[in-house]
């Protein structure tokens, strides 16, 4: 049994349950007319079954079974981390002024590249994946920043 795995699915369940109180008091409503904390909750919920499914897991894990352990840590998974995490706030402020279409272009662009995939790969994924995603969500009426293109 491994206390890092259990310990990591406690967090896991409590943040859960965070926001799942949290949501409960902004309000659910019904499945055919969702208040605003509906989706939030039932991310909370599965964020709880799922981290109970792990922690469940990790306690009937036998003392032998345990995973080796690897010498040391990978300096560039925390700068593949690090890519994500300044793409992530920058996404955030540059949204509204550049628009979704550019701007999620830019994001996923850096982070395909950024998990080692060729120039012409990430090129095309890049755009298939912001084309479909905003002909889907505008088919559903969702609006997006126009940025530059007002």
């Amino acid at each position: 049994m491994s206390q890092s795995r259990i310990i990591v699915s406690l967090f896991w369940i409590g943040l859960g349950i965070f926001v799942m109180i949290f949501s409960y008091k902004l309000g659910l409503g019904r499945l055919n007319n969702p208040d605003s904390g509906l989706m939030s909750f039932l991310l909370g919920l599965i964020l709880v079954l799922l981290s109970l499914y792990s922690l469940v897991l990790s306690l009937l894990k036998k003392a032998g079974e345990e995973e080796p352990r690897k010498e040391g840590r990978s300096q560039a998974n925390y700068g593949k981390i690090a890519l994500v995490l300044v793409a992530l706030i920058t996404y955030s402020f540059v949204l509204e002024k550049l628009g979704f279409v550019i701007t999620t272009w830019i994001f996923l662009f850096l982070l395909f590249r950024g998990m080692g995939n060729k120039w012409i790969t990430t090129l095309i994924a890049s755009a298939f994946t912001v084309l479909a995603t905003y002909f889907v969500f505008t088919f559903f009426g969702v609006r997006f920043p126009p940025g530059i293109f007002r």
